[in-house]
């Protein structure tokens, strides 16, 4: 495989653990999903292997922490029969199918659906009870006119919000809170910049909630209202806050491994995907180890690119849905480059400092 289709990138402390110890799956204390809708399809055959041959036998506490589509697949992670989970969200997610102009009533009631299959009748009881899974996830409690259900006023809000956040990430402070929904354990992570998090505790009555509300998309898909625990308010994607991470994720031993869809580096909120002069902070990656695909193999992709949430717009359902199976056939072989690369302890040699 002279010519992998996998990069690998790794902050300050682990690029040295790897090139003094290589790595190996106890060296992993988090894992971090991020948002991004369908963008990841391109991770599921990697997903497959970790929960395969990294962490089946595992004993020790590995958290799991994400948002959105990323809080979703790691919710797999901590089901009893990970891989039978993972399979069950992957089969419903591709399934999915609407009108011609879904309302976000008709979005709710599909993604409601969508988390019931994935869960199964066990599911929540068995993430909270997991032997050594750590389920985390972070949603985002609107404030103001964010909270509407009126699309023109709610519309207002996010403008407003995304105004506040060109100046500044703290600027969205009067649009929203960040709320962490965490393991009854302590959670990976306690201090939050540039916008405080609320922590509350992961219960029966609002596990299934909290991971509903971090993938609803504002504007497409209604909000969640009134958690368990919680403020009362509406609650929507955690990835406004938290798109693809700008937080201090620093365990004391191990390290963070972050299966990402995209080779570059990392937005920290929604509003700053655009934003080319506001990426993640290399402190807080210093112990992240990212894998994702390379720009050459997401070129052989159709239309040249990973999917993303476009794809609900620009093809029918028949349409999308041959194009994601043709996307997790041709991924097949990230997760191939990432056994070869594990199998032949070749993380020193492949492993490259951050991208930024």
């Amino acid at each position: 495989m002279s010519h992998l289709p996998l990069k690998v990138f790794a902050g300050a402390e682990a690029l040295q653990h790897i090139r003094e110890h290589g790595l190996h799956a106890d060296d992993i204390e988090v894992v971090l999903g991020a948002s991004g809708g369908p963008k990841w399809l391109v991770l599921a055959a990697m997903d497959r292997y970790l929960l395969r041959e990294w962490f089946a036998q595992r004993s020790q506490p590995l958290h799991l922490l994400g948002t959105s589509a990323g809080a979703w697949r790691l919710s797999c992670f901590a089901q009893q029969d990970a891989l039978a989970a993972h399979q069950r969200f992957l089969e419903a997610y591709v399934s999915q199918r609407y009108s011609a102009k879904p309302t976000p009533q008709e979005v709710a009631t599909e993604c409601r659906h969508i988390l019931d299959l994935t869960l199964g009748e066990q599911g929540l009881a068995e993430i909270l009870a997991h032997p050594f899974m750590r389920y985390h996830t972070l949603v985002t409690r609107c404030r103001g006119l964010t909270a509407s259900d009126i699309h023109w006023l709610q519309t207002a809000g996010w403008l407003g919000a995304i105004g506040a956040n060109l100046l500044s990430r703290k600027g969205m402070r009067p649009w929203v809170d960040r709320v962490l929904f965490h393991h009854p354990d302590k959670p990976p992570i306690d201090h939050f910049p540039h916008l405080p998090a609320q922590h509350v505790t992961l219960t029966a009555d609002n596990l299934r909630p909290a991971i509903l509300a971090t993938g609803a998309i504002p504007l497409v898909i209604d909000g969640v209202r009134d958690i368990a625990g919680t403020p009362k308010g509406t609650y929507r994607d955690g990835g406004i806050t938290d798109y693809q991470f700008d937080l201090p994720v620093l365990p004391n031993k191990g390290f963070v491994l972050y299966p990402h869809y995209f080779a570059q580096a990392p937005k920290g909120g929604w509003f700053d995907k655009k934003l080319r002069w506001r990426t993640a902070s290399r402190e807080y990656y210093r112990r992240t180890i990212i894998i994702a695909p390379s720009w050459e193999f997401a070129a052989t992709l159709p239309g040249g690119r990973i999917p993303d949430l476009d794809d609900f717009y620009d093809f029918d359902y028949s349409q999308r849905r041959l194009r994601w199976e043709q996307v997790l056939a041709a991924c097949e072989g990230l997760a191939d480059a990432l056994d070869h690369i594990h199998s032949q302890q070749r993380w020193a040699e492949i492993a490259e400092p951050l991208p930024w």
